[in-house]
């Protein structure tokens, strides 16, 4: 079944804000605050795992719609 069109480009703009957030967190453990670190990695594990849906979203349906 093929998805909306705004469908695939929303998941693909979440894609991307997800990259940078992880980015980000990954940034902050490494040279930030030490006070923050807690708060990023529970921060890197949520934008990790909503990134890897988003992905994984995207391929599916990319494989979907190539058969």
């Amino acid at each position: 079944m093929e998805q909306p069109r705004w469908r695939k480009m929303w998941s693909t703009i979440q894609v991307g804000l997800l990259s940078a957030a992880v980015i980000a967190s990954i940034v902050v453990l490494t040279v930030g605050d030490p006070t923050l670190r807690p708060v990023c990695g529970v921060a890197l594990v949520f934008f990790g795992i909503a990134l890897l849906g988003h992905v994984t979203y995207l391929v599916i349906t990319a494989r979907a719609e190539r058969r």
